[in-house]
């Protein structure tokens, strides 16, 4: 009895041991931004693309016969989808263009899963036109009372001349659109930050969720990989940043990355900097020099970095926009079928530059993951 009474601590000692070295992790990856992050792309484009050297060394991997290949090992959870949430093992129709169209995931989830052995989950949360400025504003960054009073007032002023201007030209029998009244201190309080404070909510719903949307995951402990954040437009478009070369975006988005490891509780998350680039390499400025100083600041050496997505516009699929190719004859249309389906704005709908852009967030936050 005295032997056994003995040993029995060391037994116990011997099978926490033997659990914890079996334990089983999944890798998570969460990508969020705007609607490019949503994603316009066309997966047939990759056909068209097939030859290319960009495209085609891995291009047989994505396919199954004639079909798009779905993952065994990647798995991914949308649930701000704008059709409706949905989950599932990686292929295409995670973008917001129907069951046949794809956003980055498509070529960050090939990218990671051919480089991980665990299985892997990525979590999307993005929503079209949403800016870091309001929606988007991490809580370090919100504004204070003072501040939302004085945009109240501010918003007020501009307000009653327009209302009085519409009323005017409604007497004289004109046709107006009415004006949107100026939002309340509290309505403005919650839009500020709003975006920033769902996203952390879905994603903890999510992370929580993983063995009940992925039952083959039941027995994976979920382990934060790594943030992709793919946005800008909205922020770029307001001309009151311009005058600044976008600083307070820098700053902005700084926060979000602080805020955002510590929400998650993932103090060294790698974090990339997904490029804006609509319009390609021309359209390159200081909005994204100010993306690239995010990642420049002394304290995110080696945990955050910003990724060039403008080579990869489809140069092609613009040249035949730019010929009004998208509402020519139908042979013309064709064409531009083949390789695009969006404004530029949208990167034209291509869904090669869409899966490229994919797969250089994959590379970029693999290595931040070895360093």
């Amino acid at each position: 009895m005295v032997y056994r009474a003995i040993n029995l601590p060391l037994l116990l000692l011997f099978v926490v041991s033997a659990n914890r070295l079996e334990a089983k992790t999944v890798k998570v990856f969460i990508l969020s931004g705007q609607s490019n992050m949503e994603g316009k792309g066309n997966p047939d484009h990759l056909d068209t693309y097939k030859n290319d050297p960009s495209i085609e060394p891995t291009y047989k991997s994505l396919k199954e016969g004639e079909e798009w290949r779905v993952r065994e090992d990647v798995w991914i959870t949308y649930p701000t989808k704008s059709t409706g949430a949905k989950h599932g093992p990686l292929t295409v129709g995670y973008g917001t263009k129907g069951e046949n169209s794809i956003g980055p995931e498509f070529g960050f989830g090939h990218a990671v899963g051919d480089a991980i052995n665990e299985p892997v989950v990525i979590i999307k949360v993005a929503w079209g036109g949403r800016s870091i400025h309001k929606p988007f504003r991490p809580p370090s960054e919100l504004p204070s009372d003072a501040e939302l009073k004085e945009m109240v007032l501010d918003a007020q002023a501009k307000f009653e001349p327009q209302m009085k201007n519409y009323e005017q030209k409604i007497d004289a029998g004109k046709q107006a659109r009415k004006p949107k009244p100026a939002a309340s201190f509290e309505e403005l309080k919650q839009q500020f930050g709003e975006s920033y404070r769902d996203l952390i909510q879905h994603t903890k719903e999510e992370l929580s969720n993983i063995a009940t949307r992925f039952p083959a995951l039941q027995d994976h402990e979920p382990q934060i990989a790594g943030f992709v954040w793919h946005q800008g437009f909205n922020d770029k478009i307001r001309s009151e940043y311009r005058e600044t070369r976008y600083a307070d975006y820098t700053k902005w988005l700084a926060g979000f990355i602080r805020d955002v490891r510590k929400d998650l509780n993932a103090p060294s998350m790698p974090f990339i900097i997904g490029e804006l680039s609509t319009g390609g390499i021309p359209n390159r400025g200081d909005f994204q020099i100010a993306q690239k100083n995010t990642a420049e600041l002394e304290e995110f050496q080696g945990n955050v970095a910003f990724v060039e997505t403008a080579e990869y516009y489809d140069t092609r699929a613009h040249e035949l926009y730019e010929k009004g190719f998208w509402k020519g004859t139908e042979e013309q249309k064709a064409k531009w079928r083949a390789v695009g389906n969006d404004r530029p704005y949208h990167y034209l709908g291509s869904g090669k530059t869409y899966y490229l852009k994919g797969r250089a967030f994959a590379d970029a936050i693999l290595k931040l993951g070895r360093d």
